[in-house]
């Protein structure tokens, strides 16, 4: 069982995932732990994963599917139970060859020294762009608008 600060079980889980350590990543979490990545139905990781296995089978399927490249955290920030990080990442879709940067926002709750609750807020458009030949790539003109 991991014991420690809210912030150090976030720190050894972000060591994990950078060395593709899954048992690592598994050993930090609660039985009960919820993953939450929201998402477009075509990309086969998105949705709420509940419990170990559920989750362990998550991350079997990021890592068939994506090549992190980099994951660098430019910020985080604690408040009792509460985790927040703000991560810059490089992703390459196996399947595509496509390349994601983004900035995403992930928001743990820790209990009892595990992960109990870890939500993904991301730029659910280009991860399915990135992932799916279908999608369409889309850049918002100068000045701003939406899709036509």
């Amino acid at each position: 069982m991991a014991k420690g600060d809210p912030k150090d079980v976030v720190n050894k889980f972000l060591k994990a995932i950078k060395k593709g350590d899954g048992a690592t990543m598994i050993s930090l979490l609660a039985d009960d732990a919820e993953v939450v990545l929201p998402g477009s139905f075509k990309v086969p990781w998105s949705g709420r994963w509940q419990g170990k296995d559920s989750i362990g089978q998550c991350f079997r399927i990021v890592g068939e599917f994506l090549d992190i490249r980099g994951h660098d955290v430019k910020l985080m920030i604690g408040e009792g139970e509460h985790v927040m990080v703000l991560i810059y990442e490089t992703t390459v879709a196996r399947n595509t060859g496509r390349v994601l940067h983004q900035e995403t926002i992930w928001l743990f709750r820790i209990t009892k020294g595990l992960i109990r609750h870890w939500q993904a807020f991301e730029d659910s458009e280009q991860i399915a762009w990135v992932w799916d030949d279908r999608a369409r790539a889309w850049s918002a003109p100068a000045g701003g608008g939406k899709p036509g």
